[in-house]
């Protein structure tokens, strides 16, 4: 049988050889046995969130473009509000004929309106003066039993609101991170991808460039 150099055991080769076998596979300089090699060994697109290296000063304009979506999503909550504010009224209205036209209505019913009520009027007396504490009345009755007692367009302006409030604060935090030089580095590749997903950016361009920045990996692809 012919010498084989197998890189795993004792052979005729000198341990030079073997080492720049090693090398020559893109793994670890210095000699490892095989479980070692599977473990240690990083593929050179390993998941990471910022390669080192890597700077937001190789697209020196991204944050101000992420500062500019920024902006046109702060811009939309106002008119959100508003929206809720026209689609509440309405069911006020509906909540009045209905008490007109129906006798004894369940307590139950009743108590969910009269919370619905009082949580949104104080959210939409709050969001121009105190937009987070109207956005956290806001989710209190979404998530409370007044909920049920608020038709279909109501609900969805409200959540309307919610949404556009994410997309700004998500997309305000991703361009602190940005101006803070290497913080990307500390952040798990799992975190920057759901965070680029809750920025939500209209612009797919924008968001091609933030990834191009922060060098992450298929979306699809498993990281440990």
């Amino acid at each position: 049988m012919g010498q084989q150099n197998c890189g795993c055991g004792p052979c005729d080769k000198d341990e030079n050889e073997t080492t720049g076998k090693v090398d020559d596979v893109g793994r670890s300089g210095y000699a490892l046995d095989k479980a070692a090699e599977e473990t240690i060994f990083e593929p050179p697109n390993a998941p990471i969130g910022l390669r080192k290296g890597c700077s937001p000063k190789a697209d020196p304009g991204l944050v101000d473009s992420i500062d500019a979506s920024v902006k046109d999503a702060k811009k939309a909550v106002p008119k959100a509000w508003r929206k809720l504010r026209g689609e509440f009224g309405v069911q006020v209205n509906i909540w009045g004929s209905l008490a007109i036209g129906s006798r004894g209505q369940g307590d139950t019913k009743k108590k969910e309106r009269e919370i619905a009520k009082k949580g949104i009027d104080a959210a939409l007396a709050q969001f121009e003066t105190n937009p987070s504490e109207a956005l956290h009345k806001l989710e209190e009755v979404l998530a409370g039993s007044g909920a049920a007692a608020l038709n279909n367009a109501t609900v969805a302006a409200a959540k309307h609101i919610q949404m556009k409030s994410k997309h700004a604060a998500r997309r305000e935090e991703l361009s602190n991170l940005l101006s803070q030089k290497d913080a990307a580095v500390k952040m798990a590749p799992l975190h920057l991808e759901q965070l680029i997903e809750d920025c939500c950016f209209e612009n797919a361009n924008l968001e091609a460039r933030v990834r191009a920045v922060l060098e992450l990996v298929d979306s699809g692809r498993e990281g440990t």
